[in-house]
């Protein structure tokens, strides 16, 4: 019964939250056009589905670990953690890319995706270039390789992983520059690492439920 009930919840959610992207975004139009664009790549299979075959090709054990941050929930982390047109906002896994899309569009910072999975990056970097759009790139590398010196801000949705990847991550962000804000999902950072502290927590809407955010900043 609880699965059937999570799973009402998450349909009710994506309603609501189609409607309120609707009015509140698609008013932009080059915003609509990428947006539709983006959507149409994955008609066939839709993330989810793309995220659990490359996994299940790679033999990895956890097959149901994709997660997308809803636009609304973006644009109240942007508000609540002060994300600015200067900043430059790296999303670590950052999906079909649709989140720095938005970034792009509404904030008008630099956004940097990056994730490992090539279909994302691939149908991310083809709207880019459809839409002849500066200001967001997609990097097709491991995040535990990528070069975060050039971040302001860090965006990590990483629920599903492990404290043992957890703590490799934040081995990764000593280089961080100090006053880097990292937004987590469900723990802070201060939880692994004596580098950052705790400037700021909240709850946000996902379509399983109410999350806590943390805004860390590099020490």
């Amino acid at each position: 019964m609880s699965l059937i009930f999570i799973n009402l919840r998450a349909t009710v959610f994506r309603l609501f939250e189609w409607v309120r992207v609707v009015v509140l975004y698609y008013r932009n139009l080059s915003f609509l056009l990428g947006d539709i664009l983006l959507a149409s790549q994955y008609l066939w299979r839709n993330p989810h589905q793309v995220s659990k075959a490359f996994m299940k090709s790679r033999g990895e054990r956890n097959l149901y670990t994709y997660g997308e941050t809803p636009l609304t929930t973006l644009d109240r982390i942007a508000r609540k953690c002060g994300i600015l047109s200067k900043d430059v906002v790296y999303e670590v896994g950052c999906g079909s890319g649709r989140t720095l899309f938005w970034l792009r569009h509404f904030v008008r910072c630099r956004a940097v995706g990056v994730d490992y999975q090539p279909t994302f990056i691939r149908r991310a970097n083809r709207v880019k270039q459809w839409r002849h759009l500066d200001q967001v790139d997609f990097l097709l590398e491991d995040m535990l390789q990528t070069d975060y010196r050039k971040a302001t801000v860090l965006y990590l949705y990483g629920t599903c992983l492990e404290d043992a990847m957890i703590e490799k991550l934040v081995g990764r962000f000593q280089d961080l520059k100090s006053g880097t804000k990292v937004v987590t999902v469900s723990y802070p950072l201060t939880d692994y690492s004596s580098d950052f502290s705790l400037a700021k927590q909240f709850s946000a809407s996902f379509p399983w439920g109410k999350a806590e955010l943390f805004l860390n900043i590099k020490i």
